[in-house]
């Protein structure tokens, strides 16, 4: 059976996207013919390019859009008229920037990185046609300014006045399908399935779907419903998301670490603690103020009924009781937060663990795959211009432009020779359907209404495949190209030699874009994961060792960031691979633990700081091993290390960084060894932890 995602059967509407979105290109033509605009077809094929059923969306790319191509028009200016007489300093100089704005594209990660983008390749579009003319630089890159404006405010326009699909309310339930899961995670968990394979599923797709709100949230900013004044409130709310992924990740290990030292016999008031943060959860409310006293109450008595058994006991107690202290806090945060957003209110908000918010919340950047993206752009450059300069092709300049722009359209993918492909097979089926219109149809066309229905036969069932994400590909190509094909302008020009050439050179120069990806480029799945996986490991040896270069919040949201990355690409990895059967929130609960540890370190009296530095050290030499050898498990010194440490750490105190030293401690042994036999019976010198009333519900 086909999955409906794969079939076309549009809906209402999908029906009035598509004729808005044409309706937005005639009206640019129509404007462009009016004025007798240089390339109306450039305006026509804006308008397919910044399309979205959202009009959020489709303003920000806009916008976008707009800012990028006044760049890489200005550049153009710059740079013909001063190297056109050098072909090899003029492709150099082309290819270097292409390459340096593609990197700053990849780099950034956001809605925003399509500026850079055009503005790389908008250079090329705009400078290799004029090579032969040099003096009209200004007026070319001015007219392709003008009508990409011309094309971005008809699809705004005509996108925010017909029937607007705001993304705000869509936003709104993304907000609420993402807390529903994650209740159902974290209710899982405290029942004690944390472990199983569907839930550890669920929160690979949570991540990926909260890493991907925060690029979503910049669309609402843009939006006209009553959601756009409410980013800040956003993008605390996806922060908070984020946090609670390695919370109740964290809940798993050591649940089942006090599993298997009461044998599955939990205290009276533990198992009430659970039972309350479950019905907590279940019913989807804030916790009131009685409540939360009741809370507090019944907290303190967990870990007075922890430490009553015995040390090791009560170690897990207290960590219990934090980790759902956390749980309830970040919970009762978000659903104030959702709230907010809903009605404009402002509520206080009470978790605070992991520091302050950030209005952009700090992500992972693969300078290494950035650089590589650039240096494939400039090669596919190299190989078309050379083409072109060495067989004195006249039309050779669209290969080398689009050998520039294919490979910077696909850079975020690992692997984007597949879709180039595609990409390669719709540009040729849109030849041949342009062969057909220009000479078959356009002679019998004579005016702009008559223009406008032809290729409304065309463009408007190709824009309904732009609504679904598995065609979205063949709709868009389509929809752009043909325009550019055509290239229609104010009169009829039949030349077929031009006609071949030119289009003939944009597939040429496809097809090298293509084969440069494949020989250069083209990465597994597999291996980018384990780039990210090494780059958190990275991030833990740099925690343990200097942790004065580290700040505790930014790792949490760079390491989930990656997680977020991972999530998506193991389902493309083989089930028996070593990357797919990592666990990626373990290290990052290992890397808060570590910070944790560190900045509790700092707190602690000089000579009682050596059992913390041996553990550090420890970490940091077991994660250096995983660099080495992503295979390498912590060996039976780093548990007899922990031990030792633990078991110094009971008899020195109680102080509030002491206690939070041997928190970090117990969740590092639990976490690193979750088989490991229960600690040896200790002197109990300084209590499980300090008593709940000590903390904050």
């Amino acid at each position: 059976m086909t999955s409906s995602k794969n079939t076309i059967d549009p809906s209402l509407g999908d029906v009035v996207f598509s004729i808005k979105t044409f309706a937005a290109a005639m009206l640019a033509l129509g404007i462009a013919l009016c004025f007798d605009l240089t390339n109306p077809y450039w305006a026509v094929g804006t308008v397919y390019i910044v399309a979205h059923p959202l009009s959020g969306a489709s303003t920000s790319k806009a916008l976008y859009r707009l800012i990028g191509t006044a760049l890489g028009g200005t550049v153009t200016v710059i740079l013909i008229p001063n190297l056109v007489n050098s072909p090899e300093l003029l492709t150099l100089a082309i290819a270097l920037w292409m390459a340096f704005c593609l990197g700053v594209s990849l780099l950034d990660r956001t809605p925003r990185s399509y500026s850079f983008m055009l503005a790389g390749y908008t250079t090329a579009l705009t400078g290799f046609p004029i090579v032969a003319n040099p003096d009209t630089a200004f007026t070319y890159a001015t007219a392709r300014v003008e009508e990409i404006a011309l094309g971005i405010i008809c699809a705004a326009v005509v996108n925010r006045i017909f029937f607007p699909r705001h993304a705000g309310p869509v936003l709104a339930a993304r907000i609420n399908a993402w807390l529903r899961d994650g209740a159902e995670l974290a209710i899982g968990t405290l029942n004690g399935r944390g472990r199983d394979p569907s839930l550890l599923a669920a929160a690979r797709r949570l991540a990926a779907d909260a890493v991907d709100l925060h690029s979503f949230t910049t669309h609402v900013a843009y939006d006209t419903s009553a959601l756009r004044d409410i980013v800040g409130r956003t993008r605390m709310l996806q922060q908070r998301m984020v946090a609670m992924l390695p919370i109740v990740s964290g809940l798993a290990d050591v649940l089942h670490a006090l599993e298997k030292a009461t044998a599955g016999k939990f205290t009276p008031a533990i198992a009430a603690l659970v039972s309350e943060a479950t019905a907590l959860l279940e019913s989807g409310a804030p916790l009131a103020e009685d409540k939360r006293q009741q809370f507090l109450a019944l907290r303190a008595k967990a870990e007075e009924e922890g430490r009553e058994q015995q040390e090791w006991n009560g170690l897990l107690a207290h960590n219990l009781t934090a980790r759902i202290r956390d749980l309830v806090q970040i919970w009762g945060d978000c659903l104030s937060l959702r709230q907010d957003i809903g009605s404009g209110s402002h509520h206080d908000l009470r978790w605070r663990r992991f520091g302050t918010s950030f209005d952009r919340a700090p992500i992972h950047k693969d300078y290494g795959m950035a650089i590589h993206s650039g240096l494939s752009v400039m090669l596919a450059t190299f190989i078309a211009t050379a083409l072109w300069i060495y067989t004195g092709w006249p039309q050779g300049s669209a290969a080398a432009m689009m050998a520039g722009v294919l490979c910077c359209i696909f850079s975020s993918m690992d692997d984007p020779a597949p879709m180039m492909i595609k990409f390669v097979n719709v540009a040729i089926v849109t030849v041949i359907a342009a062969f057909v219109f220009e000479y078959g149809l356009m002679p019998l066309i004579h005016s702009y209404v008559e223009l406008a229905a032809a290729l409304g036969l065309m463009l408007v069932p190709a824009g309904l495949l732009m609504t679904r994400p598995s065609l979205a590909l063949y709709g868009m190509g389509f929809c752009v190209n043909l325009p550019n094909m055509l290239t229609l302008q104010d009169r009829l020009n039949l030349d077929l030699a031009s006609f071949v050439n030119s289009n003939g050179a944009m597939i040429i120069g496809m097809v090298i874009a293509c084969g440069t990806t494949v020989l250069v480029r083209s990465v597994g799945a597999e291996w980018t994961a384990y780039r990210l996986l090494r780059s958190g490991w990275t991030d833990i040896v740099a925690a343990a060792r200097r942790p004065e270069e580290v700040d505790f919040t930014k790792l949490l949201y760079r390491m989930v960031d990656r997680l977020g990355l991972v999530a998506p690409r193991l389902a493309m990895i083989p089930a028996e691979s070593a990357i797919a059967q990592t666990d990626i929130l373990r290290d990052l609960r290992n890397g808060l633990n570590t910070l944790d540890l560190q900045r509790h370190k700092q707190l602690v009296s000089r000579d009682k700081r050596e059992p913390i530095e041996t553990v550090l050290s420890g970490i940091a030499a077991h994660y250096q091993r995983k660099q080495q050898s992503r295979d390498a498990q912590p060996d039976e010194n780093l548990l007899k290390t922990l031990d030792q440490s633990l078991a110094a750490l009971v008899g020195a105190g109680s102080s509030s960084a002491i206690e939070g030293a041997r928190r970090s401690m117990t969740a590092l042994r639990y976490t690193l060894y979750p088989d490991a036999a229960c600690l040896p019976q200790i002197a109990a010198a300084g209590g499980g932890g300090r008593t709940a009333k000590e903390h904050a519900a």
